[in-house]
């Protein structure tokens, strides 16, 4: 019953970071917190040194009841009718779209369902679906999401970063690992404090 209770609770607070990821521009969402992104090059318990995508230092204060997310590279072939996926996209001719990321999230989970506006690009949107059906052609491949009654369909170009989120544990925040931190919060001195971090192996994630 306990063991249970940690796991259920584990894939909820998960699935309200991936909400968060989701919904989130890669500037400042109201003024005060920020995505920040970048290489952690050293820890000093709950504190974390990262030199920022743009060569910048910022340290992050990690709340003790902090969640990890892991992001690991996927492929076209992971993308799979049945599926719950995410994609931000632009607009195409004939009413399709363009996929400029995917990712893919555990079964059972469904953070952030719905076709929405993806402030980071305009005219762009951010659409959490379940996948109706899926097809790789060469080296691209095409995929329909099904949401709100509405289905849209999405070409997925070969270069396009997809990506496999999935709940983390607290040991792959170390030195050296490339990690993405949404909603950070800004404390004294320049400092941040976080209450969720990504960590990722797919170096071009997020791709804005």
């Amino acid at each position: 019953m306990t063991r249970s209770f940690f796991h259920h609770a584990a894939l909820t607070a998960f699935a309200l970071t991936l909400g968060l990821w989701s919904a989130a521009p890669s500037h400042a969402q109201d003024g005060a917190r920020q995505r920040l992104r970048g290489e952690i090059t050293r820890i000093d318990g709950n504190m974390l040194y990262i030199r920022t995508s743009n060569g910048q230092p910022v340290t992050v204060l990690l709340e003790p009841n902090s969640t990890v997310t892991s992001v690991v590279p996927a492929k076209l072939s992971d993308i799979k009718p049945g599926r719950f996926v995410g994609t931000a996209a632009r607009p195409e001719s004939g009413g399709r779209w363009r996929a400029i990321e995917v990712h893919i999230f555990p079964p059972g989970l469904r953070p952030g369902e719905g076709h929405h506006p993806w402030d980071p690009e305009p005219g762009a949107t951010m659409t959490n679906a379940d996948v109706t059906a899926a097809a790789v052609k060469g080296s691209n491949g095409k995929m329909t999401l099904a949401t709100g009654g509405q289905t849209y369909e999405i070409d997925v170009p070969k270069t396009t970063p997809i990506v496999a989120m999935n709940p983390g544990s607290r040991d792959l925040v170390k030195k050296g690992a490339h990690v993405v931190i949404n909603q950070a919060r800004p404390g004294a001195g320049g400092s941040y404090s976080a209450i969720n971090i990504t960590v990722t192996t797919a170096r071009n994630w997020p791709p804005k």
